[in-house]
């Protein structure tokens, strides 16, 4: 085994842990700051809607098309409403999609109902789509609540993929079984 040090890594090989370390420092601004996650995920959408509809605006198409004028009026104006009400737009999506498990699993329901006794899983069907419904009620009635707890759970997954692929580069670099041709890191054959 090599006795290469972690110092010796980071000074020849630190950008293998650059994207990691972003995981790392995203997965904890998710989890200890879940609200703020949201509202800043919801502004840069609203950003990206300013300035892609700036862009169809100022297009030659815009100029003789009034549907892209159109589209591209509403893409200003609702990314506008992104960056001044995020939350409220967090809200009304969450909810929305609510609405939308809501009424996908009252029609699951009343296709399950049909095949009773046609069909041993009529339990299984009705089991999911009952807990399906369950989270569309729950969406619907916690939107921001709800949101903030998947965040968090992205905060997790991003820190353990993180930290994981930190210790992999770690432990790949002191092993040495790589050969740095410039550009990647490569497996020695």
């Amino acid at each position: 085994m090599n006795k290469k040090s972690i110092k010796d890594f980071f000074q020849k090989s630190g950008s293998a842990v650059a994207i990691p370390l972003i995981m790392v420092i995203l997965g904890l601004f998710f989890i200890f700051f879940p609200g703020s996650a949201i509202s800043i995920t919801v502004k840069v959408v609203g950003i990206a809607f300013v300035v892609i509809g700036a862009i169809m605006a100022g297009s030659l198409l815009a100029a003789y098309s009034p549907y892209t004028m159109t589209t591209a009026i509403i893409l200003i104006l609702f990314g506008i409403l992104c960056i001044a009400s995020p939350g409220f737009i967090a809200s009304f999506v969450i909810k929305a999609i609510g609405i939308m498990i809501l009424i996908n699993e009252l029609i699951r329901i009343y296709e399950a109902y049909k095949i009773k006794g046609k069909s041993d899983k009529f339990i299984q069907y009705v089991i999911v789509d009952i807990l399906t419904l369950i989270l569309g009620i729950v969406l619907i009635a916690i939107p921001l609540d709800i949101a903030g707890a998947i965040v968090i759970v992205i905060g997790v997954i991003l820190l353990v993929l993180g930290i994981s692929n930190i210790i992999t580069a770690i432990r790949v670099y002191k092993d040495g079984r790589y050969v740095d041709d410039g550009t990647d890191v490569v497996w020695e054959e």
